[in-house]
């Protein structure tokens, strides 16, 4: 009291003094500034008194809330898209040729190696064929040595018999070679390792080019596809970081980016990315996933609840802060505030803050500028 008595006396002496030689305006200014100066003063001290009396006067009733001390931290936004399971080893095998199928020499589920026969095709024609042109062939060779040697050893016959002899020789050996590669053609076989997925026809039924007979999948190369919007080309890059989420499973997985597209889909603006996935027999080609891609990451954020922003009916963003961090009592400020992105109930501020103030969080949406307020704890 003895401070604040101090403070008046100098209001009472300056009122008394106003004689009209200091009616002049720098005085009038001087005097005023005094005043101006020392009312601030005393408005400090009416305030820490107000803090004082709160504190031990328990009929005084005050708003109650509890606050909440910022710390930077790092900040990390992400969004979502829907993307499914792709394999570059998920394949439908089918016959090179027509003909009826003549055994089946896997099962469904069958772990198979590359080049393994998985079904034959009957090819008795084929066969008869072959040991035809065979025969054919062998009379060839004979004729074609003698009148190689009549001709050109003892020029005995003619030249066009040797040529005709050497012609037919040549043209029964590519028939040979064409019928052995259509004999290949009737043998199905693994083009890489894999799994037996699934077999569609049965011994005996007929074989053709245009339906499939096996699928044969390597879950070991296994990625995922997803398409994202054209508004994010730029910020989504290879290495990008991301989280799969498969729903049917109850499996999460960190992961990045591996590929994006340099394509725009007219039809919906969007882009395709493929996203790695650490395979463990569990993600099966075409399975849907949620993907989680950040786009957007910062250290030492200041990070503020979402739910203590208000705005005011300009647009300006707010946020009420406890002036006095050490007290269970003081006064209210409202702060205003520029925000950035939000994520997950989160929303980054970027100027209004220093990252060190203590919030009002419970109460909030009841307070008012410069309302005095008593912090509590919340169990």
């Amino acid at each position: 009291m003895k401070k604040l008595f101090y403070y008046i006396i100098p209001f009472a002496l300056l009122a008394a003094c106003q004689t009209e030689e200091a009616t002049s305006l720098t005085k009038l200014k001087s005097q005023k500034d005094s005043l101006v100066s020392i009312q601030k003063e005393v408005s400090g001290l009416i305030k820490e008194l107000d803090v004082k009396i709160a504190l031990i006067d328990s009929s005084q009733k005050l708003h109650t809330v509890s606050v909440l001390k910022l710390e930077p931290k790092n900040f990390k936004h992400y969004f979502k898209v829907y993307g499914q399971v792709e394999s570059n080893k998920s394949i439908s095998l089918y016959s090179e040729t027509s003909g009826r199928i003549e055994s089946i020499l896997v099962k469904r589920g069958q772990n198979v190696a590359k080049g393994q026969l998985l079904a034959t095709i009957d090819a008795n024609v084929l066969n008869q064929n072959i040991a035809e042109v065979k025969t054919s062939l062998e009379l060839a060779n004979e004729l074609y040595k003698k009148q190689s040697k009549l001709w050109l050893e003892d020029k005995i016959g003619s030249e066009v018999q040797y040529l005709e002899a050497k012609n037919r020789k040549e043209s029964l050996e590519r028939k040979l070679e064409t019928l052995q590669a259509q004999l290949s053609m009737t043998k199905v076989r693994a083009p890489f390792n894999g799994v037996i997925d699934d077999i569609f026809p049965k011994n005996g039924e007929m074989a053709s080019p245009q339906t499939p007979m096996f699928r044969l999948v390597n879950l070991g190369d296994v990625y995922l596809t997803a398409s994202v919007s054209e508004a994010y080309v730029g910020k989504i890059i290879s290495g990008t970081r991301a989280t799969v989420t498969f729903e049917s499973l109850g499996e999460t997985v960190e992961t990045s980016v591996i590929r994006v597209g340099n394509y725009i889909n007219p039809d919906n603006r969007t882009f395709d990315v493929n996203i790695a996935l650490n395979n463990n027999s569990l993600f099966k080609p075409n399975m849907m996933g949620s993907v989680n891609l950040e786009d957007y990451s910062k250290e030492n954020a200041i990070v503020v609840p979402s739910r203590l922003i208000m705005e005011n009916t300009k647009g300006d963003s707010y946020v009420y802060t406890f002036n006095e961090k050490g007290t269970s009592v003081s006064t209210v400020t409202k702060t205003f505030v520029t925000v950035g992105v939000s994520y997950q109930g989160e929303t980054e501020v970027l100027e209004g803050l220093h990252g060190d103030e203590v919030l009002v969080d419970r109460g909030s949406r009841s307070v008012k500028d410069g309302q005095k307020v008593r912090r509590v704890t919340l169990q």
